[in-house]
């Protein structure tokens, strides 16, 4: 057996995810790792928390935009995606919490595994209308509509 022939196999299927959402779905695994510390040390509540508080909602960001939203470096567009992250981070949380909750079957480290599932399978998967990031842009101004025939 060809081992670089394994090799592209087993990555073809990541092959279109960028570095970024790679990154993005490892990120819980690795908080999952950081709650095998005692509960006071700093490294555990640092990393821990920076999970819960970005990480699920950067992945559902992702399904939440409109398709085609033009990405805007605006300071407004920016910090709009911060607080919409943050909402869906705590949203996230808190509905995996009630239902662990309701079931009786409670953990801190269930919790964290189930966020880091959910944020593996939202950063990986492609969005269901299948579009390219710049598939949709429009028109900022001027300078992209110089050479266009009216």
């Amino acid at each position: 057996m060809n081992v670089r022939r394994v090799g592209l196999t087993l990555s073809g299927w990541m092959a279109g995810v960028s570095m970024r959402r790679r990154g993005l779905a490892l990120s819980g695994w690795v908080a999952a790792a950081f709650t095998a510390l005692p509960p006071a040390m700093f490294p555990r509540v640092v990393v821990v928390t920076v999970f819960l508080v970005a990480c699920p909602g950067l992945a559902a960001l992702r399904w939440v935009r409109p398709p085609g939203a033009v990405r805007d470096p605006d300071r407004v567009a920016v910090l709009e995606s911060c607080v919409l992250t943050l909402v869906l981070s705590l949203t996230l949380a808190v509905l995996v919490t009630e239902v662990l909750f309701l079931a009786g079957a409670f953990t801190f480290v269930g919790a964290v595994l189930i966020l880091a599932a959910a944020t593996s399978v939202l950063a990986l998967a492609p969005r269901p209308d299948g579009e390219r990031p710049n598939a949709g842009r429009q028109p900022q101004g001027p300078a992209d509509t110089a050479g266009s025939p009216r």
